[in-house]
């Protein structure tokens, strides 16, 4: 039994020994100093709104939103949220997810504008939740968006491109998983004047009446683009990337893309990576002048026939390289364009500023000291101020 009187905390117990002998403990109850009460303080809620927004943001927005068990004050601070981040592998269920998009889209402050969006579906994808989504960022001046998407096994996805006609979109990066690049059709032309960076992963590019698609022509922002696993549809053979303030590009082939040329318009460009399955030559319509940065990490070829060439034929354009950086894999196919006979009509490169060569060479790359030298000597044959220095370690060739 308990009793409070003012500070102090009586108990009184039955004695031991004596049958109804009573026996009273005082205890004092312990006092909070100064320290001790500063700790309590909720320093969090001090914090102004704007503050406890700003770090909400750097959370999935399933924990944002459950913050709002926390107060009064904290039931709508997510609302205000710029940043939203889905992503399923937070949820039990797809219908959960669905739910809790729907959600937060029909309840988000309509009046504040949407920054950065992030969206990842592992598992099957359905077009329905995506789409709203897009749409919602577009209707709400998103600048950057990032998507990532299952397709594997699915056989049709009903895409509506509402992005590619965003006016206020910075960066994008649309990352699809599937196994058909062609479930996502993009349009032929992408007006998106604010563009700064794109990445696109396994879709592909259409044109109508011609055998070339030119998408970026109109992104007149554009500085990085990213192509990993694109393809074109049917007929269409090359893939035109014109664009004069691009200033990085990236081609990441793979099996699934197929086969198709690329022309490159573009003048300002200065650092060009080729990786991956390629199955693209490389056509240049003007004098890449500035191209400094060099990386070819191509680890082979599907498509082409044996009697075409994949490297060599573009690096006798490529005169004001400074840095490259070719992989193992890359000096054996150059051993084999020069095998062929057409190689010998092409001009030998001529890397007259080139200052380094990295050559990525990991333990078990199948090549010879003497086919390596081979590929080396006719890279250099032109380059009195190149240094080589070897990178080794587990890395694709």
């Amino acid at each position: 039994m308990l009793k409070f009187f003012r500070n102090e905390r009586i108990s009184i117990e039955e004695g031991k020994g004596k049958v109804g002998n009573l026996i009273m403990k005082i205890k004092k109850k312990p006092r909070r100093n100064r320290t001790g009460r500063e700790e309590e303080r909720d320093r969090l809620s001090e914090l102004p709104d704007c503050v406890l927004v700003h770090i909400m943001e750097f959370m999935d927005t399933k924990y944002a939103v459950q913050t709002c068990v926390l107060s009064k004050r904290w039931k709508d601070l997510w609302k205000h949220l710029t940043t939203l981040a889905f992503n399923t592998f937070f949820f039990n269920n797809v219908t959960n997810f669905s739910k809790f998009v729907s959600h937060v889209l029909s309840r988000r402050d309509d009046s504040i504008s949407l920054l950065n969006l992030e969206f990842t579906r592992r598992g099957y994808a359905q077009p329905q939740p995506l789409n709203r989504l897009m749409k919602y960022a577009v209707l709400h001046n998103v600048q950057q968006l990032t998507i990532f998407i299952n397709l594997n096994f699915k056989p049709s996805f009903e895409f509506r491109p509402y992005i590619f006609s965003c006016q206020s979109l910075t960066f994008l990066k649309l990352s699809v998983s599937s196994y058909d690049p062609s479930m996502i059709l993009l349009p032929e032309s992408l007006n998106m004047p604010a563009l700064r960076s794109l990445q696109l992963e396994s879709v592909t590019f259409t044109a109508s009446g011609s055998d070339y698609a030119e998408p970026f022509s109109t992104c007149h922002m554009l500085n990085t683009l990213i192509l990993e696993g694109c393809s074109l549809q049917n007929d269409v053979k090359f893939l035109t990337i014109s664009n004069s303030n691009l200033s990085n590009l990236t081609i990441d082939g793979s099996f699934e893309a197929g086969f198709f040329q690329i022309e490159l318009s573009t003048p300002n460009l200065s650092s060009l990576s080729v990786l991956g399955h390629n199955n693209h030559p490389f056509l240049s319509s003007c004098n890449l002048s500035f191209l400094e940065e060099l990386t070819i990490e191509t680890y082979g070829y599907t498509c082409f026939h044996k009697i075409e060439l994949l490297i060599i034929s573009w690096l006798q354009g490529l005169t004001n390289v400074k840095i490259m950086t070719v992989s193992a894999r890359a000096l054996e196919i150059i051993l084999q364009d020069l095998s062929k006979p057409l190689a010998a009509s092409i001009q030998r490169p001529c890397f007259v500023q080139l200052k380094s060569l990295q050559v990525k060479k990991p333990p078990h790359a199948d090549i010879s000291n003497d086919r390596l030298n081979r590929a080396l000597e006719y890279l250099l044959q032109n380059s009195p101020l190149a240094r080589i220095d070897f990178l080794e370690g587990d890395i694709h060739a």
